[in-house]
Formats: structure tokens, sequence, C-alpha cells
């Protein structure tokens, strides 16, 4: 058997670029298939990788700005095309429940016409799975931006991102998702093999003065706006003497 692995199917930040995908990473434990977040362009990345649709097992949004969602409908459609049976959960924020099933038959993508079960499960903070790989999702500030716009248009969004803490059995994955604050996830980031990080949305500059504090095995900065900033992203790290950093590109494979 294969050592379990996460392949980042989309590096790209939330502007849509020629060489990148959207937000996406395949969490692969003992063959089995899990998705996390599905922005633009994964459902393709995912087949150019040479992933089988019928391997998924479960599908996870850390929130839902269209480049983590926006290829959600037509990756739940290929599964069906590829013609999946039993069981498939979709764990979303609380928030993203109705919508998402509202969308969904927008579409024509009707539950009870599938030939499988389509589960859309809520979540919140706290521990969603712990079965061959455990995944906690940790709520973090990213959406608070949007607050004014909520309370002024009296909006039924709960303003809900999460971080995702993954452990396979010895082996530990942070994914940060996107976050408002380095703040929201400094805590936890010891002792991770692997911290999978968004570079957009904090102070850069700060994360390159603490992160040699901060005892990490690898960090893996994605969420990326091209060539330039990662030459700068680069040049920061070698600066800051850090030896435990690299720049997704999509296709990238961490080893659990």
């Amino acid at each position: 058997m294969e050592p379990n692995k996460f392949t980042i199917l989309g590096s790209s930040s939330g502007v849509p670029q020629a060489e990148r995908n959207s937000s996406g990473y395949i969490l692969d434990v003992n063959g089995r298939l899990n998705l996390i977040d599905c922005g633009g362009g994964v459902t393709s990345s995912f087949l150019r990788r040479g992933f089988n649709p019928l391997d998924i097992n479960r599908i996870f949004i850390s929130h839902t700005h269209p480049d983590h969602v926006s290829d959600l409908s037509l990756f739940i459609q290929m599964i069906y095309l590829t013609g999946r049976e039993g069981k498939l959960d979709i764990f979303v924020p609380d928030e993203f429940v109705d919508p998402l099933r509202a969308y969904l038959y927008a579409v024509y993508i009707i539950a009870e016409k599938l030939p499988f079960d389509l589960q859309i499960i809520g979540y919140e903070e706290g521990l969603i799975i712990n079965d061959d790989f455990k995944l906690t999702a940790i709520t973090n500030s990213h959406l608070s931006q949007y607050s004014e716009w909520v309370t002024r248009l009296n909006l039924p969004n709960k303003m809900q991102s999460h971080s995702f803490q993954i452990e396979v059995g010895q082996k530990r994955l942070f994914y940060s998702g996107d976050i408002g604050s380095f703040d929201d996830i400094r805590e936890h980031l010891d002792s991770n093999n692997f911290v999978v990080m968004e570079m957009t949305h904090f102070d850069i500059e700060a994360f390159f003065d603490l992160a040699p504090t901060i005892d990490v095995g690898e960090f893996v900065i994605t969420h990326l706006s091209g060539n330039d900033e990662v030459s700068k992203l680069n040049l920061m790290a070698r600066k800051a003497g850090m030896h435990n950093f690299s720049t997704a590109v999509d296709g990238m494979e961490l080893w659990l």
C-alpha cells in the first residue's frame, strides 16, 4: 500500500490565474480520498493527477468564498456520472447547508434522483472526523471583515471560516484555509509535520519574524498570486534563515 499523502490540486489566490487552479487539496489515507475545498479548476486538476472519482470518501469545505467552493457542484456531477454508489458526506459550515441544497436543486443535481446517498452535513468548531484520520475544525476570523454588511443588510450569513488540524497516525498537518490574522492559528502550529498556509490575508513580515521560533517540519505556502510573489516570498525566507519553507505548486505532494 502506498504511503498516505496530501496533494495540492490548486494553489492560486482568490484572483484566478492561467497557471494555477483555485484552492483544493486531496488527503489520501489508505487509498480513500478526501477532498478539502473545491475552487475553480479543481475538478480538472483532480483528474489530471490521476485520481479516481469513485475513490472519494468525504468532502470538507473550509468557508464559502468562490475560490473555495465554485467547482463543488461540478465535482458532485463528476462523481454521479462516474457511477458512484453508497454514501457521500459533504461537510460544510452550518451557514451553507440550506443554500447549497437550494443551489444543487437549481442546477438539477437533485439528491433524491442520485444513485447514492448525498449527505450535506453542517459543522461548527470542533472535531468532525475521528476515523482512519482525525480532522478538527478551528474557527478563524477571515470572514469577520463582512460584519458591517451582514448587519446593515440583515443577512443570514454567520461569517463561518475554519482551519483544519489533520492527524494521520503519528503525522500532523495543519491547513490554515484563509485566515484573518496570523494570531488565528499561531497556537495550533507547533509539532506539525506540515503547515499548509495561505499567505494573502495577513502581515507577511510578521510571519517571517515569528516562523523561525515555531516547531514545524515544513511550511508550505499556498494561495499565491503569481511568480513575482513566489520570488518575493522565497527571498524573505532566505533572509529569515528558514530552511523549512517552500511555496506550493499545483500537483505538489506531501507524504504522511
